[in-house]
């Protein structure tokens, strides 16, 4: 008999068991998905049956038997993927049953269908039903109501989606334009916002097509003519931000597309001097001549400057019931009361235009608003008429001095066309700071005499940021601005306002002499104006430089 003692150097080691698997993990995720399919669509065919009135409480009853029969059958038979199919057998065999129960009971156009087709439809529905919840951007017809959101194989299914993206940048920035192009290697895409365009990632060159058409076909034009050069308009709904008004422009050739879409073109404001921008002083000198109705005003900028907004703020401070006011436009972006507006077709003819001026001047109005000079024949009877008549109309012209030299050319008579000016007044619109997130910083003494500024005077300017501060260290992404730095605009202005004493010089031909004399009666340069809102702290000598920097300044900007 062997003994074993504690001292023994035997070693006794003990087997550890083996894990076992006692089921399978694959099972149990089969089992859970074959459940929750069944209790979708069991919940969606009771819906269905409380709908039309068709015996619910049955057929609920025989949809959760037939589970369990197929349950004790899967069961009982022992081997998991046999009674698998039986048991789905079973279950489809009561959902089938419903459907043709369900046909005989309903009109033929409710029916539903066993086919592969019929399939394949009701999958489009769903498809259809989750793309209207799922975007953000839904187009409208002429009367208001949404249009069906392409999805699925809708070749236009990317391009709303696209479309989408787009809006929902511009929307929240208080974007006013969208321009694509596209030919077929490459695509650009911007999106103007306060004057500068913010570049959008490129689109592949055939989808930014698709984009294109898409747009061009809610918007009433032909999708297949795409050389000449079309205009419509689209209705939108952005949730939150309301609905909209789209304007949408474009034109070809056989190797690219172009579209320009406008938002809410028409929505423009009516504005008072005070809040277009005009300083005090330049107020000062321009209110009064308003009173008379005789000379020309005319406004001068670049396109997309403001111009039409000056004219109709201008024209809207002289009285419509005892004055007769009328316009002669290609757009009428603003309806005032009591003025007669009067539509041109764009490119109607020097002759045709001039025949309706002298309609309009037949009939004894007061005051006449010209969109825009386009033809230089006009000038010479606008200053025949400007004695009895006030007159206002824009020209596309950078600088004061270059508008007044064309005007005086056009006219072809230095008198006539001294006598007849009141003011000729240059804007630009430049982007004002947000007040939420600009940075005070206290200026270089040199850099402000340079500008002509007095550096005693000036203790601090503004400049733009983007960010605010949360906490002593973190900073975030300015919530009013949503990093630009900048929001909205404000005009900047140059008024040249003529007196008696500055025509008979203008009229000699002696514009130096003229010039002085306008500096002798405070007129400000444009780049002056614009210092003092730098002052002010509305906007910042960086956007100043980039809005009246001319054809060389930057049209681009980054988001910070």
């Amino acid at each position: 008999m062997m003994s074993l003692s504690l001292s023994s150097p035997a070693i006794i080691v003990a087997q550890q068991p083996e894990p076992a698997v006692l089921i399978s993990i694959f099972k149990p995720i089969v089992l859970f998905f074959l459940f929750a399919g069944w209790g979708h669509v069991v919940t969606f065919l009771d819906k269905d049956a409380q709908t039309l009135f068709l015996q619910r409480r049955l057929w609920n009853g025989i949809h959760v038997a037939a589970a369990v029969l197929a349950a004790l059958i899967w069961l009982m038979l022992g081997f998991f993927w046999l009674g698998l199919p039986l048991a789905m057998i079973i279950v489809i065999s009561t959902i089938v049953g419903y459907g043709m129960y369900r046909n005989t009971k309903v009109p033929e156009d409710l029916h539903w269908g066993m086919s592969l087709n019929s399939f394949k439809q009701k999958i489009g529905d769903i498809e259809q039903t989750r793309a209207q919840q799922r975007a953000s951007v839904h187009l409208l017809t002429r009367e208001g109501d949404p249009i069906a959101v392409p999805s699925g194989d809708d070749p236009y299914a990317q391009a709303h989606v696209a479309i989408e993206q787009l809006i929902d940048f511009a929307m929240p920035r208080g974007a006013n334009r969208i321009e694509m192009a596209a030919d077929v290697r490459k695509s650009a895409i911007g999106v103007w916002i306060d004057g500068v365009s913010y570049p959008q990632p490129a689109m592949e060159s055939r989808l930014a097509m698709t984009v294109i058409d898409y747009v061009k076909r809610h918007a009433g034009m032909d999708v297949e003519d795409r050389r000449r050069r079309q205009r419509g308009t689209l209705k939108i709904n952005v949730g939150d931000y309301g609905q909209h008004e789209l304007s949408v422009a474009s034109a070809g050739s056989t190797r690219d597309l172009k579209m320009v879409i406008e938002i809410d073109r028409k929505k423009a404001t009516l504005m008072s001097l005070v809040k277009l921008g005009l300083l005090e002083s330049q107020r000062n000198q321009i209110e009064p001549l308003i009173d008379e109705n005789k000379h020309v005003v005319i406004v001068a900028c670049p396109a997309h400057q403001g111009m039409t907004t000056t004219l109709n703020s201008l024209i809207s401070r002289h009285d419509p019931y005892t004055q007769s006011i009328m316009t002669l436009e290609e757009e009428v972006e603003i309806e005032l009361e009591g003025v007669t507006h009067e539509k041109i077709e764009p490119g109607t003819d020097a002759e045709a235009i001039e025949r309706r001026l002298l309609a309009i001047l037949r009939s004894d109005p007061s005051v006449i608003m010209l969109g825009m000079l386009s033809n230089v024949a006009h000038a010479r009877l606008i200053a025949d008429a400007a004695a009895n008549v006030r007159f206002y109309f824009g020209l596309r012209y950078e600088d004061t001095f270059s508008a007044l030299k064309v005007w005086i050319k056009a006219v072809g008579d230095n008198e006539l066309a001294a006598q007849s000016l009141g003011a000729l007044v240059t804007q630009r619109l430049v982007r004002k700071l947000c007040p939420t997130c600009r940075i005070a910083y206290k200026p270089d003494p040199t850099v402000l005499r340079k500008l002509n500024l007095p550096p005693d005077r000036i203790p601090q300017l503004y400049k733009h940021s983007g960010q605010v501060r949360v906490g002593r260290e973190r900073t975030e992404t300015c919530p009013s601005c949503l990093g630009m730095g900048y929001r909205n605009r404000i005009g900047v202005f140059e008024a040249m306002v003529l007196d008696d004493k500055a025509r008979q010089i203008l009229a000699s031909g002696q514009l130096e002499q003229f010039r002085a004399h306008l500096r002798r009666a405070k007129m400000l340069y444009l780049q002056e104006s614009a210092l003092l809102k730098v002052v002010e702290g509305l906007t910042s000598i960086s956007e100043i430089t980039r809005a009246l920097g001319g054809k060389s300044a930057v049209q681009t900007a980054k988001l910070p």
